[in-house]
């Protein structure tokens, strides 16, 4: 468990850090800290569960007809998939991309430790902040 706390730390440090300091934390790093279930904090009945498999699930605790079951990848500016292109991207950031219901949605990754996740949802530009709950 100290191994875990270590890397998700180092991960939760480079992703604060500014942009142009240095290259990002490795992708599978991230991956790993990012896999969960995440509560929204500005709406404590929304969750989204990241798997190992990279498939996510949105659900909402009210709803259990609202799950949307889709996939998501991480990837980083200097290396966008095609879709991603049009948005203006920093070479060295992290990136999350997913997929759901015929969607698109993509974020910036803002700050990742244990407990804490925050995106900018890049179509709007609003930051989305989340507390882990497994």
């Amino acid at each position: 468990m100290m191994k875990w706390n270590a890397v998700t730390a180092i991960v939760a440090f480079m992703l604060l850090l500014p942009v142009n300091a240095f290259a990002g934390p490795p992708l599978e790093i991230v991956h790993r800290a990012l896999v969960g279930t995440w509560q929204n904090i500005g709406d404590t009945r929304f969750t989204r569960e990241f798997a190992a498999d990279g498939t996510i699930v949105d659900r909402y605790a009210d709803d259990p007809r609202s799950a949307a079951k889709g996939s998501w990848i991480l990837f980083n500016g200097n290396a966008p998939p095609a879709e991603a292109k049009s948005y203006p991207m920093t070479p060295d950031a992290t990136y999350l991309e997913i997929r759901q219901n015929g969607d698109l949605l993509l974020f910036g990754l803002s700050g990742l430790t244990t407990q804490s996740l925050q995106m900018i949802y890049l179509e709007r530009g609003n930051q989305l902040s989340f507390t882990r709950l497994k």
